[in-house]
């Protein structure tokens, strides 16, 4: 579907002209020419994405056509300045390309999918300039010229993504299930697939569906994608059904599809991504031996890219798997490694998760001391984080130093005593609040503390599942967690965890402005990909 040429716009003629008007005509007709030279050169180079050349050929036309006789308000003028505001609108301009726009004075005694197109035009403008609800007025009118035409599904997914911003999962999910809908019947199934998937996740936001609709609605995407004759970009679709399947809990699911998404995502970063996803789904599971193998990938294939902070966050992945499979030395020098990409990269959340995991590591070694530290350090940097955090840290430094004071303990009972025969702690007094296993052996300490350690991490699998509720509760940017006696390994999916992100969780399409076309914010990943981080570990591709 093509904006308007001046080529289309019919043309006014008033009486026969004299010579000096038969000049001034035929010097218009030339100029017309050259217009429509310029249009189709600027709506080429929008198609080749070659945009600020695009911007050029639309402003030489409009200037062009401002120099035209009644050159006011005339049909030519009215498509140039379409071009030129639509232009504007794509290359970061809304707020000029919306004056533009609205001087092509859309609707106005036209039909049909060039009014749609004027009418889709001014929505992307307001949209772009945070204006929501005019945004939606103007998309629904755009929907209104192209549904008898069955070319709905552009503006069902941008409105699907103003209701998300404006915190309306469950309408975003329903006009993302109509776009679906319609990219299907036009025989489009990769973008039918891609907004099926995000019509779930916001089915997942809303607290609103169980378990059963959302997974049929991944399930209907999956279908979809498999249709597909382009492979190239389904490797982020298969990445968001596995984030999904995590949400809801289906682990078994959520490898099966990061395992589809692998191949398909060759950029190493994006595989790097997908492999972190595999290793917390196995975490996840308990099949901590895989988790290892995928975590350790994701840590070098980060690295060789230069993505110091997801390395961070695979090191420390990498050492909750370690510590489960009992090489806590193992885990302590990747938590060690996590430590230090977090200071890397200012990553204030990965550095107390990372003194939390080094914390628990000390303690499973003996270095009670060690410990302390390390929690003490946890607890300095989480005081922006919810109680339950810092809660949890204080009791698990309190446990810390109970254990280091009986280990301690058990000196004095080895040294001389009075002839009373009762041992005799230094300044003759017993400490306060010692606990009642003080006289207990060094052995019996550690192991007491040992199991103390097993039992937190059994709690805090518990108060995670507590934390979660049901399964169709949660919201997509705030996610289930998978807690450990480490850092708290957070299982997100599709939010925000911090500053890196730079794009809503939604996705939608967002092609050129003057020629409506099917292109996804993700169909053309850059080298260095960002990702969106989660409070888990999973993260998306985009």
């Amino acid at each position: 579907m093509s904006s308007p040429t001046p080529e289309d716009t019919p043309q006014e003629h008033g009486p026969e002209p004299s010579s000096s008007k038969k000049k001034k005509k035929r010097k218009w007709l030339q100029q017309e020419a050259s217009i429509q030279a310029l249009t189709r050169a600027g709506h080429g180079a929008l198609r080749a994405g070659r945009n600020h050349e695009a911007l050029t050929s639309f402003q030489r036309a409009f200037l062009l056509a401002s120099k035209a006789p009644r050159a006011k308000d005339t049909p030519v003028l009215r498509a140039c300045a379409f071009n030129l505001g639509a232009a504007y609108v794509e290359t970061g301009d809304p707020a000029r390309g919306l004056e533009l726009l609205l001087r092509a004075r859309p609707e106005e005694k036209a039909q049909g999918g060039c009014c749609g197109d004027q009418c889709f035009n001014v929505a992307l403008a307001y949209h772009a300039l945070g204006d929501l609800p005019q945004a939606l007025a103007w998309y629904h009118r755009a929907l209104g010229h192209y549904q008898p035409q069955g070319d709905q599904g552009e503006a069902q997914a941008k409105m699907g993504d103003c209701y998300q911003a404006l915190g309306q999962p469950e309408l975003a999910a329903l006009c993302l299930q109509e776009a679906s809908r319609a990219y299907a019947q036009a025989g489009r199934p990769r973008a039918a697939a891609l907004t099926m998937g995000a019509a779930a996740g916001c089915m997942l936001k809303s607290g609103r569906h169980g378990v059963g609709e959302v997974v049929q609605v991944l399930e209907e995407s999956r279908r979809l994608a498999e249709r597909s004759a382009e492979r190239g970009l389904l490797g982020q679709l298969y990445n968001d059904l596995g984030l999904g399947y995590s949400q809801l809990q289906l682990f078994p699911l959520a490898v099966e599809a990061f395992l589809q998404a692998l191949p398909l995502c060759r950029e190493p970063g994006e595989e790097a991504t997908v492999l972190r996803n595999l290793g917390m789904a196995h975490n996840a599971l308990g099949n901590y031996q895989e988790a290892r193998e995928f975590h350790q990938k994701a840590a070098n294939l980060h690295g060789s890219v230069g993505q110091r902070w997801e390395q961070g966050r695979s090191f420390g992945s990498l050492a909750f798997a370690l510590s489960q499979l009992g090489d806590h030395k193992a885990a302590r020098d990747n938590y060690l490694h996590a430590l230090q990409a977090a200071r890397d990269t200012g990553d204030v959340k990965g550095q107390w998760q990372a003194c939390e995991g080094l914390g628990a590591a000390a303690a499973r070694l003996g270095q009670y001391d060690q410990a302390l530290k390390h929690y003490k350090e946890a607890l300095a940097q989480c005081q922006k984080e919810p109680d339950s955090v810092r809660q949890r840290l204080v009791a698990k430094l309190a446990d810390a130093m109970r254990t280091h004071l009986a280990q301690g303990e058990l000196v004095l009972t080895h040294t001389p005593t009075p002839a009373s025969g009762r041992p005799q702690p230094p300044g003759g007094a017993c400490p306060a609040g010692s606990p009642a296993w003080v006289g207990r052996g060094k052995a019996d300490a550690q192991r007491r503390s040992a199991g103390r350690w097993e039992d937190e991490e059994a709690e805090d699998n518990r108060e995670k599942k507590e934390e979660e509720g049901s399964a169709n509760v949660p919201a997509m940017s705030r996610a289930r967690r998978l807690e450990s006696p480490g850092p708290r390994i957070h299982l997100s999916f599709g939010g925000p965890d911090s500053s890196r992100v730079g794009k809503p969780g939604i996705l939608v399409p967002n092609g050129p402005q003057a020629n409506r076309s099917s292109r996804w914010p993700w169909e053309a990943p850059s080298r260095n990909p960002q990702r969106r981080p989660n409070e888990s570990g999973f993260c998306t591709i985009t």
